[in-house]
C-alpha cells in the first residue's frame, strides 16, 4: 500500500514539475532539473502510459539538409514553437530545459536530438500526450524545407504532418506556418485576438535569432561565457528580443555570467558523477557515448516496439 502511494505521489510530482511555469521557464539546465530527469528515468516503470490533457513536448529538429549552417535551427525552431505554443491556453507545454536534461540523462548528448526510435520513450518520460518534431531538409526552390509531425505518444500514431518551405531569412514566417498547422491538428480553437497575438514574430531580425539560438546551445553545453556573448549580440541586433534579455538576466541571477570553459568542465564532471545512467552496466553505460539510435529501451517498457513516423 505504501509503495503504491509513493508511486502515485511521484507521478503527481513529476507531472507538476514538468509543467510548472512554462511561460516563465528559464534556459539554464539547473541541478534541480537534472535531479528531476534522474528520478524520472529511475521511476520510469511507474509512470502513467497515457498522460491526460493536451500536454505537449516540442523536440529539437534534426538537420538532414547537409548544410551545417542550418544547425542553429535545430533548437531554434523548437524554441520559437515553444514560445508561441506557451501562449495557447488549451495546451500544456513541457519546458525546454526538462527536455534537455532528460535527453542528456538518456545519453543522447548535449545536442538533444531525439531519434524516431527513442521519441516515444522520451515522450512518456516527459509525461507528454503529444510530441512535435521533424527534420530540416533541402528544398528545390528555397533554402530549406521543414518536415514536421504531431505524434500521439500513447499509441505512436501520427496525427498530422505540418510542412513549411522558404528562405532562411524568413524563418519567423516559416515557424508561423508550422505553428498554425500544429494548433489545427490538435483541434485547438483560437480567438481572433489570440491568432493576431500569435502572428507577431519573435523577431524580424534573422541574425538576432541565430545569435539567440547559438546562445541556447552554448548554455546547454555549460559554456555560459559563450552564451552570454551570443545573448548580447542578439540584443545588439534586436533590443526588444525579450527571451535574450530574460536569459541574460537569468545568467546574472544564477551567478553564471562570465563563466566559460572552466564551469563547462565542472558541470560535465558533476553530471558524470551523478548521472543515473552511469550506474547501469558497463555495456549500457558505454552506449551513452555512442549514437542516439543505440540507446536501449528497457525490456519491460510498454513502448519498446513502438516506432514514430514524422
Amino acid at each position: 500500500m505504501k509503495k503504491i502511494m509513493a508511486v502515485s505521489l511521484f507521478s503527481v510530482w513529476l507531472i507538476l514539475f514538468t509543467l510548472t511555469g512554462s511561460s516563465r521557464a528559464g534556459q539554464v539546465v539547473t541541478e534541480d532539473v537534472r535531479a528531476w530527469a534522474r528520478q524520472a528515468v529511475s521511476q520510469e516503470r511507474s509512470l502513467d502510459a497515457a498522460p491526460a490533457g493536451n500536454t505537449l513536448a516540442v523536440l529539437y529538429f534534426r538537420n538532414v539538409s547537409g548544410s551545417p549552417g542550418n544547425d542553429p535551427l535545430q533548437k531554434g525552431l523548437s524554441f520559437m514553437l515553444m514560445t508561441d505554443l506557451a501562449k495557447v491556453g488549451n495546451i500544456q507545454l513541457v519546458e525546454r530545459v526538462k527536455l534537455q536534461a532528460l535527453v542528456e540523462e538518456l545519453g543522447l548528448g548535449k545536442s538533444g536530438i531525439v531519434t524516431r526510435e527513442s521519441a516515444p520513450r522520451v515522450g512518456r518520460l516527459l509525461q507528454a500526450r503529444y510530441l512535435v518534431g521533424g527534420d530540416l531538409d533541402k528544398a528545390e526552390k528555397a533554402d530549406i524545407r521543414i518536415n514536421s509531425g504531431v505524434v500521439s505518444v500513447p499509441d505512436s500514431s501520427t496525427l498530422g504532418r505540418p510542412t513549411a518551405e522558404g528562405m532562411l531569412d524568413q524563418v519567423f514566417e516559416l515557424e508561423k506556418k508550422l505553428l498554425f498547422q500544429i494548433v489545427e491538428i490538435l483541434n485547438v480553437k483560437l480567438t481572433p485576438e489570440k491568432k493576431a497575438e500569435l502572428q507577431k514574430p519573435l523577431s524580424r531580425d534573422a541574425q538576432a535569432l541565430v545569435f539567440l539560438f547559438s546562445a541556447l546551445d552554448c548554455s546547454d553545453k555549460g559554456d555560459y561565457l559563450c552564451a552570454e556573448g551570443f545573448y548580447r549580440k542578439a540584443l545588439a541586433r534586436d533590443p526588444g528580443l525579450t527571451p535574450a534579455s530574460d536569459a541574460l538576466a537569468e545568467l546574472v541571477r544564477l551567478n553564471l555570467a562570465g563563466k566559460g570553459k572552466k564551469s563547462k568542465a565542472l558541470a560535465e564532471s558533476l553530471q558524470e558523477q551523478t548521472s543515473h545512467t552511469s550506474t547501469l552496466t558497463p555495456d549500457v553505460s558505454e552506449l551513452r557515448r555512442g549514437n542516439p539510435g543505440d540507446i536501449p529501451i528497457p525490456p519491460e517498457s510498454p513502448i519498446g516496439n513502438i516506432r514514430v513516423r514524422w
